[in-house]
């Protein structure tokens, strides 16, 4: 019997369902095709996708090396990958991309990231956080990198910027540096999946609130809002206030 799946990504974990009880093979599954909002992009991949999604994501930063979003996917999925030259590589870009724009996001994807790269990348990636990319003569080559000149070799210039903050990247700190990016959808599904996994966060529970009532997507809140109803939701009067006040709208708006 040929099998049928189903793939998917419900919350924040992988299924797989069949019709039959064949083993499934993650290297068939294509994603040239998956969508921007397609929450998998934040999830750890099995080890058959997660390279995909970096050839894939590193081709879409070749064609729109503009688009942040594609950047942050592909940065992601390198970490989830464990190959270090392809997480510098995708960091890189993005810093070569921005130059001295967008100096928070930069810092905080620095911070977060430290712990994966060797002294030299960090040395590198440093330098260009502070004076932007287009200010250094050389950088570490990165066969990874899309957008670097090639040029292998490292800087002699030394800049003192003091230790990098130790404390740790919260699910916070990211969703804001999309927010102030503009990326408000992709803010929606990473505070969302924290808090299915901890309904009690008072902190990510306000901020997914405020969220709902600046963007008043509906239909986003009402699907969340009826997964953790049986959950001990932090916050839970205000998430009833606000689901009575969206609801009436719908009903006024029809």
């Amino acid at each position: 019997m040929v099998s049928l799946y189903a793939f998917g990504l419900p919350s924040e974990k992988f299924c797989v369902i069949g019709i039959d009880s064949g083993a499934f093979d993650y290297g068939s599954v294509d994603l040239t095709f998956a969508d921007k909002q397609w929450p998998g992009w934040y999830a750890r991949m099995p080890g058959a996708l997660v390279i995909q999604a970096v050839e894939q994501l590193s081709h879409r930063v070749s064609r729109t090396p503009h688009d942040l979003k594609v950047h942050l996917h592909r940065i992601i999925a390198s970490h989830y990958s464990r190959q270090p030259e392809s997480l510098y590589g995708a960091l890189l870009d993005l810093f070569i991309v921005l130059d001295k724009k967008g100096f928070l996001l930069r810092q905080r994807l620095f911070n977060k990231f430290s712990v994966s790269l060797q002294e030299f990348q960090l040395t590198a990636l440093k330098q260009t956080l502070v004076l932007g990319a287009a200010k250094l003569e050389s950088l570490p080559h990165s066969r990874c990198s899309r957008f670097s000149k090639g040029v292998v070799g490292s800087t002699h210039l030394v800049i003192k910027t003091g230790e990098p903050s130790q404390h740790q990247f919260s699910v916070l700190d990211e969703a804001r540096d999309l927010i102030d990016s503009g990326l408000i959808e992709d803010a929606r599904m990473i505070l969302e999946q924290a808090l299915i996994q901890q309904p009690d966060d008072e902190h990510v529970s306000r901020e997914l609130l405020e969220l709902y009532k600046c963007t008043k997507n509906t239909y986003a809140f009402v699907a969340i809002y009826a997964q953790l109803n049986d959950h001990s939701l932090a916050l839970a009067s205000e998430w009833d206030v606000l689901a009575e006040t969206l609801l009436e709208n719908v009903g006024a708006d029809g």
